[in-house]
């Protein structure tokens, strides 16, 4: 792998980028007038925009450097820590969108704690927020610890100092605008990601073609099981399914993008073009880290195959695009997710401790809840520097905590609001002390979290006595089709 500080060129272009960026969103900051247009985009975005903000937000750093290195170490197999995400979104799509859109529209909804108030009274909102900020917390920093690997290995920066001058720039962008300003931005950011995933994947490809040798020979000497798809363990695939998998079901950013569309139609169609177009990206970035080892490209340190990579399939020049590419790839999730959390912040803890009513307040609160959030991701990313295992950790949080209420909303009438209250904090609780704990016999916090959170709700529901509740009703799936 070259020395890329060595080449201005590569340094230039994600820094042009990194300033049209803020410089982008300074405009883009002047036509947020309200909380609606800072929180949910003033909800009148169209399909393409959709299209590429959801793409954006699905493919960050996570995606193209942790995916790209198991791909690279461990083969075609990897690709199932991702592949029950997309089932999921599948399902959404098919079953919940619409419902999730009307629900949200009818009651002018803003975050997921707002709906989980909604269906299990006020007590549910703050377990909801908890769940909802440490996860994406933890998904923000992420993305700054991408920021920070990016820094050290173009420009030879402390990776530390990298993460915090990843914070800085993405904290300022997101403070300016709002998810209207990130939306617009992810348009011009999601155009350049794909292109240059699409770039990598066409390099790697015809660098394997004229690569010596057979990719069987070369997998053999490698690992004998490395071609094999199915080569992943039960057990990893079930803790992907039901943390990265899981989490696509409460994800705050999906819905909110669902009730920022101009109406159900369009979200539908964004939603349905961005999964089957994101679904092949990310297997292209699998493909990346796979071909490149089976064509002979030495890595020295696999957390950085796909810079290794890249440098040694493309020229200068559309190396220099690739790298501003993944850039515009981490910035483009990273705010999306820094959003999400610092929507639940204002909405759901201050919005009530403080009162806060007219538009004024609202936005100048949403402003310092971003600020608040991210610097809670920063130290995440401080502790965990780890891209995949951030990533599940907080995903397990979040899916341990909501997954089973939200669901039941839609499906399970006889779910009760205390029910709902203690499934949100038993399920959350019994995940953060395994995680803390270290995880006890080697089992994942998911695997505690999520099974006490369904107990919880389907014993305290049966155990106590059913009340009408007409809003539940209103709430199913069957009403909202």
């Amino acid at each position: 792998m070259p020395d890329f500080h060595d080449d201005l060129y590569l340094i230039a272009g994600p820094a042009v980028l990194l300033v049209f960026i803020v410089a982008y969103s300074i405009v883009a900051s002047r036509k947020v007038r309200t909380y609606e247009d800072f929180a949910i985009a003033g909800r009148d975005v169209s399909v393409v925009p959709l299209v590429l903000t959801m793409m954006g937000t699905a493919i960050g750093g996570s995606t193209v450097l942790g995916f790209s290195t198991s791909g690279y170490t461990r083969g075609v197999g990897r690709s199932w820590e991702i592949i029950p995400a997309y089932l999921v979104f599948v399902f959404i799509i098919v079953v919940m969108l619409k419902a999730i859109r009307t629900v949200g529209i009818k009651h002018s909804l803003i975050t997921i704690p707002d709906y989980i108030a909604l269906r299990y009274g006020e007590k549910a909102r703050l377990p909801a927020t908890l769940s909802i900020l440490i996860a994406y917390c933890a998904l923000t920093g992420i993305q700054y610890t991408a920021i920070g690997g990016f820094l050290t290995v173009v420009a030879g920066v402390d990776i530390r100092i990298g993460i915090v001058i990843g914070w800085l720039v993405l904290t300022a962008k997101t403070y300016l605008g709002g998810l209207k300003a990130v939306i617009r931005s992810d348009v011009i950011q999601g155009l350049i990601q794909n292109l240059g995933i699409l770039l990598v994947v066409g390099g790697v490809v015809a660098f394997a073609r004229a690569a010596p040798g057979s990719f069987d020979a070369q997998a053999m000497a490698v690992d004998r099981n490395f071609l094999d798809p199915f080569s992943m363990r039960f057990g990893e695939v079930v803790v992907f399914s039901l943390t990265l998998g899981g989490y696509q079901i409460v994800r705050q950013d999906v819905w909110q993008r669902i009730w920022a569309a101009n109406d159900t139609r369009a979200a539908t169609r964004a939603f349905s073009y961005a999964t089957v177009f994101s679904f092949i990206l990310t297997m292209g970035v699998f493909v990346i880290g796979s071909t490149g080892r089976l064509s002979g490209i030495s890595v020295d340190d696999p957390a950085l195959a796909f810079y290794a990579i890249s440098s040694e399939v493309l020229p200068g020049p559309v190396l220099a695009v690739v790298i501003t590419a993944l850039i515009a790839t981490i910035v483009s999730a990273a705010d999306s997710n820094l959003v999400a959390g610092a929507s639940s912040v204002v909405n759901d803890i201050l919005k009530p401790a403080l009162g806060l009513k007219s538009d004024a307040q609202l936005l100048k609160y949403s402003r310092y809840s971003v600020v608040m959030t991210s610097t809670v991701a920063l130290l995440l990313s401080l502790y965990i520097p780890r891209l995949v295992e951030l990533w599940v950790t907080g995903s397990a949080m979040l899916t341990s905590g909501l997954v089973a209420p939200v669901v039941a909303s839609f499906f399970w009438r006889r779910a009760t609001r205390a029910a709902g209250v203690s499934a949100i904090w038993g399920g959350l609780a019994a995940a953060v002390v395994w995680q803390l704990l270290g995880h006890p016999f080697g089992i994942h916090p998911v695997l505690v979290g999520l099974p006490a959170s369904i107990v919880l709700l389907v014993g305290v529901s049966l155990i106590g006595s059913r009340i009408a509740d007409p809003l539940a009703e209103q709430l199913l799936f069957r009403n909202n089709r």
